[in-house]
């Protein structure tokens, strides 16, 4: 579970901070179609998180009231952070709010500001339904759960990926109907929220989980998997892709690419894999990760903070666009990030905002 965390938050750090020029509408060149292509895999970093929290959650019994008590201060901590962030930021970027401004920018959690925030917001809705979830996955019958997420898939995965087959044939037949995704089964669409597409990364991480924990899955090989992760990679990059030519501005295969089926065989593909790791051979590396798994929320809250304060400054050199620099430079934001969470926790009051 600690490798998972330090996969996704590193992919989560990589992709809110680079320079990596991704205009493949401008400028289709070879690096640019790499670092495009690069880049998409961050799609799997907010999923990821989705699973572990499935994994760690369906598979234990919980106390009703302090679930409760845990959603209330989910929701505490994630105002409290839009407020700091906001304020925190207006001196590295330079923004100026009056006082009606600033409440605007909280109520709509501002985009390139605080808008990052909305896996928390996103994370209170699970919990909410959470209790009935955990109800049916319970269940020695398990039809009640295959009906529940097989209808969910149905309802966000598929329809998405109905939205994907419209879109690439409105590419082919050079005509652009529905831009991006269309709600294909209209009112009947329980699910029909932004929110909807990890409730299936949610039960997916609890159930894999539990057959990896018992040994009833049966893997594949790491190189067949890397093969499917990477395959799932370039559809999502062509996908992304047409979708730029289509639309005429560059299609995000990260933030719109959460409900693809591409993205969920890459993250399901990085959750099994993460799974042949065997803590002990490297003691160093096993603590490094605990410490940065145990530490990934307050990582999300200030790296967007670090990030913003040291970007400019990482632009400024002459290998900024390169593919690995900005791979190494996710890395720094991250580690930065854990070292003023770890100063910030030792604060006693100020420990309190990266506690639930």
């Amino acid at each position: 579970m600690d490798l998972i965390k330090v996969v996704a938050i590193y992919l989560v750090c990589f992709y809110h901070f680079n320079d990596l020029p991704t205009d493949v509408l401008t400028n289709p060149s070879f690096f640019t179609y790499l670092n495009y292509g690069v880049k998409g895999i961050a799609s799997a970093g907010v999923p990821l998180f989705f699973m572990v929290n499935g994994a760690l959650m369906l598979n234990k019994s919980y106390n009703l009231r302090k679930h409760i008590h845990k959603i209330i201060m989910i929701c505490i901590l994630t105002v409290v952070w839009g407020i700091l962030t906001l304020a925190i930021l207006i001196p590295i970027n330079g923004d100026s709010y009056t006082a009606v401004q600033f409440a605007k920018a909280l109520l709509e959690w501002k985009m390139f500001r605080i808008n990052h925030l909305w896996f928390l917001q996103t994370l209170v809705c699970l919990y909410i339904l959470f209790p009935l979830i955990k109800e049916i996955y319970d269940k020695d019958d398990k039809g009640p759960l295959y009906f529940f997420f097989g209808t969910a898939f149905l309802l966000t995965f598929g329809n998405v990926l109905l939205s994907n087959i419209a879109n690439t044939a409105e590419w082919v037949m050079k005509v652009n109907y529905l831009e991006k995704n269309y709600n294909f089964f209209n009112n009947f669409n329980v699910f029909n929220g932004f929110f909807a597409f990890s409730i299936v990364y949610f039960i997916l991480g609890g159930w894999l989980q539990a057959k990896l924990q018992d040994n009833r899955f049966r893997r594949p090989s790491s190189p067949v998997l890397t093969g499917i992760i990477l395959t799932a990679l370039i559809v999502l990059l062509g996908y992304g892709i047409i979708m730029s030519q289509s639309n005429g501005e560059v299609f995000d295969t990260v933030f719109d690419g959460y409900d693809t089926v591409m993205t969920l065989i890459v993250t399901a593909g990085l959750f099994i894999l993460s799974s042949r790791y065997k803590q002990g051979k490297s003691p160093r590396l096993s603590k490094g990760m605990e410490v940065i798994g145990s530490n990934t929320l307050g990582i999300y809250f200030i790296h967007v903070i670090v990030g913003w304060f040291t970007l400019p400054y990482y632009k400024l050199l002459p290998f900024s666009t390169n593919l690995l620099a900005n791979l190494i430079y996710g890395a720094a934001v991250l580690i930065l990030s854990l070292g003023v969470v770890l100063l910030l926790k030792k604060i006693p009051v100020v420990k309190l905002l990266f506690r639930l």
